[in-house]
């Protein structure tokens, strides 16, 4: 079938569509109020549903070592609990009281390994000396502890003996440490972990032991969600505002409350029909893909305006209100489907990323973007068949719109003639060799230390600060599995290697300090040679070796039963993209030139062992991800079209303003990561709207006949217009969430905004600058007239 012949066919189909769905306009709309009436009640039961297990790519290499040895050597899903004493050291009746209760209370929070749970009141944490009689040694603090001077300074004396300052004490005696592991199902009900319930625990042991005295911290994933789903009425707050603001200015645009009442009606049944289709299918809402149900109502108003401004245009043009619908359904339903489709492609090529939470967000998206087909495309039309406009308000619109020629839509229509277009191209290519340049400098992970999600003086910001300074461990730790022949943690070959891996690791930029069995052993031989220094060193023979690890026992998590496996704990100072990947680089550069049939190093365990594996499964898709989007979007483009010259016009300004937005992440010190990839499929998503619904207005007057200038002309009246005032209406909307208490949410507002309006520029200077080259008019023309045979 010819390539006219195709385009025949679509607008064929487009009319059909357009006069079946306004002959049962009315049944179609009593079926659209009750599947909202329906998913509207099925919405009411989403609730947030995060998860740590969700955000784990459990396919990745790294993952498969998670998975196989968390088991025995513990997860990545932490609790950290600090105490610091305000004034003074540790070593008070007070404090000793306040950290032995804080322990109990953490053993008994729901959801936590109560084996994992650390602090030295805890049985596993103990220390080991030397006397006449050989070694010997117990627990820090001993079970009869009674808090009186005596045992607190013996508890003084058992940790200077003990590997623990720095870790579970400072080292200045001014603070202590409770770490525990979480499960990811709770005990008592086979469910799902409630981690607001966890994190509500954690805030009422730092409530309860607060004081004058001790200051209390805490992190991990449990708070910082939770922090996040705190946030989230502030997160709507700031999109009602949004929303509002676009109302008004959409009535001033419109002149109409009507049109204003109807876009904003079926952008908002749009995402009711999404959040109940979310709920129905199994699924919730993860708290980091909060914005999606937002980002879908920012599209849903964007194309409802193209759909009522097409409308008035028809009803200005003396189309009654039913004719008006019918035409702007006809005119708009083919490009508007296949926007709405492609961004639906958008999304749904995250899933080719192999991390849970990325595969519900791209899910819950494309199902809010394909709905819109329905809700923007039929509902709407629907409605406006009943809607009308005063004739007061028409002879008032129509004396603004008297004149054959909008001066300033003229001037904008020249950008199509060469000499103007050689200007815009040449600007534009510098524009894309520097996004290009400064792209290349995108980071894939977290840019700053922290949690990014929030301001640097937000609570969860202070406490991993207070941290990390005080301690030698905190949240960002990454296990090295040592694997060894059976007994090998006994055979000084294997020992000595696993040693130099320490010695390796502890000299990489960002490494804050390891904690491993061969350094336990180290220090013990110093016990054991009369605590000469000379002889920090691995024992030289198996008898050594196993003297030097008795009373060691297996829930110190330092080894396995079979002595074949160690864990090698790192602890970095922060999660930053650039720390993962230094440390990443210098273990498998180790193992590459050390590991050997004997000893082997494998990737990787703990909380920034999961961050580096996310990195490597966003980095490892990204190019397949933009290939694949940037391919789906050129067939849908020239279907809507039939015409590879129209599919390049909109295809290049779209790479054009990604290659931008790149730049732009970098500028604002933005990484790419599983909360900020549904804004970077938005971003081809927004593009694609702007440049199809310009390009089939050009191409519609081209086929009657008109100049290339003529032709643009009329599309930016008919369709350019409401491009523009989306955009700017958009950028204005989401620039206010600058001021939301989530970082991310900032962030992500100034992004949107410069997707909305940068993807407008493009579309109306870039786009017509191109098919001043690419465009055969005549062509066009003939395809027009092949269409009519």
């Amino acid at each position: 079938m010819s390539t006219d012949a195709n385009a025949g066919v679509l607008q064929r189909l487009s009319s059909f569509l357009a006069d079946w769905q306004l002959k049962h306009r009315l049944p179609l709309l009593v079926l659209f109020v009750l599947i909202t009436i329906v998913l509207g009640y099925q919405a009411s039961f989403l609730r947030m549903d995060p998860g740590f297990d969700k955000s784990i790519p459990t396919k990745h290499d790294y993952m498969k070592v998670y998975h196989e040895y968390s088991p025995v050597f513990g997860g990545a899903n932490v609790v950290i609990i600090s105490l610091m004493a305000k004034e003074g050291v540790i070593f008070t009746e007070e404090f000793m009281d306040t950290l032995a209760a804080a322990t109990q209370d953490t053993l008994f929070i729901t959801g936590v390994d109560r084996s994992s749970v650390m602090s030295i009141f805890t049985p596993q944490v103990n220390f080991v000396a030397v006397d006449e009689d050989g070694f010997v040694g117990y627990r820090v603090v001993k079970p009869d502890f009674a808090n009186t001077q005596k045992d607190r300074d013996e508890v003084y004396r058992n940790l200077l003996q003990s590997t623990e300052v720095g870790r579970l004490v400072t080292a200045d005696f001014t603070g202590a440490l409770i770490r525990a592991e979480l499960v990811e199902v709770d005990p008592t009900t086979g469910e799902a972990l409630n981690y607001s319930d966890v994190a509500a625990a954690l805030d009422e042991i730092r409530a309860r032991y607060e004081s004058d005295s001790v200051a209390v911290h805490v992190i991990g994933f449990s708070k910082f969600i939770d922090k996040v789903i705190d946030a989230a009425l502030g997160v709507v707050w700031f999109f009602v505002i949004s929303l509002a603001m676009t109302a008004v200015l959409l009535y001033f645009y419109s002149s109409s409350g009507q049109i204003t009442f109807l876009a904003i009606l079926v952008a908002m049944t749009a995402v009711v029909w999404q959040l109940g289709l979310v709920h129905t299918m199994g699924y919730g809402i993860d708290p980091l893909s909060i914005l999606v149900p937002f980002l879908i109502l920012s599209i849903g108003v964007s194309h409802a305006i193209q759909m009522t401004n097409q409308w008035k245009i028809e009803i200005l043009q003396g189309a009654t209100n039913k004719e008006a619908a019918r035409e702007s359904f006809n005119k708009l339903f083919i490009p508007g489907a296949t926007a709405l489709l492609t961004l639906a492609v958008g999304f749904a090529v995250i899933t080719l990323i192999d991390i849970q939470i990325l595969f519900e967000l791209a899910i819950t998206a494309s199902v809010g973007t394909g709905v819109m087909i329905i809700t923007n495309k039929f509902m709407l039309p629907g409605l406006l068949s009943y809607a009308n406009m005063s004739p007061k308000t028409i002879e008032r619109l129509k004396k603004q719109n008297t004149g054959d020629v909008k001066p300033f839509w003229w001037f904008l229509s020249g950008f199509v003639e060469r000499k103007r277009a050689n200007v815009v191209l040449f600007f534009a290519a510098i524009a894309c060799v520097f996004g290009v340049w400064k792209g290349a400098d995108l980071i894939i992970g977290d840019s700053e230390a922290g949690a990014a999600e929030f301001w640097p003086d937000a609570v969860y910001n202070q406490d991993i600060n207070s941290i990390i300074t005080n301690f030698d461990i905190g949240i960002d730790e990454i296990t090295i599995i040592a694997e060894l022949d059976r007994d090998g943690c006994v055979k000084y070959e294997l020992m000595e290697t696993v040693d130099h891996f320490v010695w390796e690791m502890s000299n990489v930029a960002g490494v804050q300090s390891i904690a491993s069995l061969s350094t336990i052993l180290k220090v013990r031989t110093v016990g054991n040679a009369e605590g000469h220094p000379k002889f920090f060193a691995v024992p030289r023979n198996q008898y050594s070796l196993s003297s030097a690890m008795r009373n060691m026992e297996l829930n110190q998590k330092v080894f396995n039963d079979k002595c074949d496996a160690i864990p090698v704990r790192i602890f970095l100072a922060d999660h930053k993209a650039d720390t993962l990947e230094a440390v990443i680089i210098a273990v498998k550069a180790f193992e590459a030139k050390h590991g050997r049939d004997g000893v082997h190093f494998r990737l990787a365990s703990g909380t920034a062992g999961v961050m580096a594996a996310i990195n490597e499964a966003v980095k490892d898709a990204e190019s397949t991800m933009l290939i694949a989007l940037f391919t789906a979007t050129g067939i849908l483009t020239y279907l809507t079209f039939f015409s590879f010259r129209g599919a390049l016009c909109v295809l290049i300004p779209l790479g054009l303003v990604s290659y931008l937005g790149n730049a732009v992440m970098v500028m604002m010190g933005i990484g790419l990561k599983v909360s900020t990839l549904p804004v970077v499929a938005l971003g081809v998503g927004v593009g694609v709207d702007y440049g199809i619904y310009l390009f089939s207005r050009m191409q519609a007057a081209l086929r009657e006949g008109k100049g290339l200038r003529d032709a643009y002309y009329y599309a930016l009246t008919s369709s350019g217009t409401a491009v523009v005032f989306t955009a700017c209406t958009m950028s204005i909307g989401v620039a206010t969430w600058y001021f939301s208490e989530l970082k991310f949410q900032a962030d992500m507002g100034l992004l949107l905004a410069y997707m909305f309006f940068v993807n407008m520029i493009a579309a109306i200077f870039v786009l017509p600058a191109l098919a001043s080259w690419i465009i055969d008019v005549d062509a066009e023309r003939s395809s027009s007239a092949g269409m009519s045979h």
